[in-house]
């Protein structure tokens, strides 16, 4: 009697799981959704084009000329007889040393550099996106996969039941087989739990806080081009090899410009004078002045010094990428090319077979065989198809890992 109610029990939580477990329906989004929605209105893309905004503003200030100057003044002597004179000056700067113009070079180079780290956070943001878009995509099909596992080891439920209700098998076989379709359940249920967490996290990089989920099934991808084809122009493609090209273009022309902190700076003024004289009378004239500054001080040390700075640091940011890049592409292209052939082989050596398996084994177990062949069936029917899901989500984000590596989608 005991023996009977559990199995009762057990057999009504399994059986009634479909109608509790329903996960809530969201918004479905496609890849190319997905990418309009990032460039629409993404904060982190609009940050970057701050910066590159704020690169612009700088090389504006830079190319500012000195503004000119007014002056006014009077000019008498005492005591008693002095005559007041009154002058009216206009003073303009002159740069002859050519440092505004190379300053406004190295500029715009920093703005050219800050536009390639744009692109590359565009880029990457793009990626991000992809790599949750798949993994939901995965989390959404692990789910659909197990739930289409739960419903074949009902149907050997139903095998056994009626074998027990005939008295051709035990209760234990009956209470075994339906333990093992609870447990079911419990792997589902933490299938879904992570399923909405990865509908969260895709919502939240486009703005549903309530979550989104990656619209398609999750395929393999295609065979990635050859590597001596990608290895072409990778380095110098990548979006961070030009910023840092650009950065050691400025830190050259900031080296000229303080090169050049010798040649004083000119001011050239000029201006209107008036005297009195005796009997009430006024004489008028002009004024021409020329002055030079005298660079004692400042000689443009910190400019060199920042240029040497700024031209170590490019130089060294370019021979990082320069080794690591093709490092990294030929890994990522060896690990998605090893996945593909992994994924093709478990759909090959084990998937094609599972469905004989699953007949024999209900099919020895009707004729009397033992329950525990038939629950080995069905989980290795299962784990072969989770592997094989598995391996189809490694080479998406290995291909993503790819592409991230080549700076593009090739």
């Amino acid at each position: 009697m005991r023996l009977l109610l559990l199995s009762s029990i057990v057999s009504s939580t399994a059986l009634a799981w479909p109608a509790l477990a329903e996960p809530p329906a969201v918004p479905t989004l496609g890849e190319d959704q997905l990418a309009e929605l990032l460039a629409a209105d993404d904060p982190r893309a609009a940050r970057a084009a701050a910066e590159v905004e704020v690169a612009r503003a700088d090389a504006v200030a830079a190319g500012v000329r000195p503004d000119p100057s007014v002056s006014f003044e009077r000019e008498e002597v005492f005591p008693d007889g002095g005559l007041a004179t009154h002058y009216a000056r206009l003073a303009v700067p002159l740069e002859i040393s050519g440092r505004r113009a190379a300053r406004v070079a190295a500029a715009r180079a920093l703005v050219d550099a800050a536009a390639a780290d744009r692109d590359g956070a565009r880029f990457a943001l793009s990626i991000e996106a992809l790599r949750r878009f798949r993994i939901a995509a995965y989390e959404r099909g692990r789910v659909e996969l197990l739930g289409a596992e739960r419903a074949a080891l009902v149907q050997a439920v139903e095998i056994v039941r009626r074998r027990t209700g005939a008295g051709a098998a035990s209760g234990y076989d009956l209470q075994r087989i339906e333990l093992e379709l609870a447990a079911y359940d419990d792997l589902i249920a933490e299938a879904e739990a992570q399923l909405g967490t990865a509908r969260i996290e895709l919502g939240a990089l486009v703005g549903m806080p309530a979550g989104a989920d990656a619209a398609g099934p999750l395929e393999l991808p295609g065979e990635p081009p050859p590597l001596e084809a990608l290895l072409g122009d990778a380095v110098q493609a990548r979006t961070d090899y030009r910023a840092a090209g650009a950065r050691l273009e400025g830190a050259a022309t900031l080296a000229r410009a303080a090169g050049r902190a010798w040649i004083p700076d000119l001011t050239v003024s000029g201006g209107f004078m008036a005297q009195d004289v005796a009997g009430g009378a006024a004489a008028s004239g002009y004024t021409v002045g020329l002055s030079l500054s005298i660079p004692v001080f400042d000689r443009g040390q910190a400019d060199r010094a920042r240029a040497a700075a700024q031209r170590r640091a490019a130089e060294a940011d370019r021979r990082v990428l320069e080794r690591e890049i093709p490092a990294a592409i030929r890994a990522r292209h060896q690990a998605l090319a090893q996945l593909l052939a992994r994924a093709r082989a478990v759909r090959t050596s084990r998937l094609a077979r599972l469905e004989q398996l699953l007949r024999s084994a209900e099919t020895a177990y009707r004729e009397g065989g033992d329950v525990v062949a038939l629950l080995d069936a069905h989980a290795a029917a299962r784990d072969a198809r989770l592997r094989e899901l598995e391996l189809r989500r490694d080479a998406r984000l290995a291909e993503l890992d790819l592409w991230l590596a080549l700076g593009r989608r090739p």
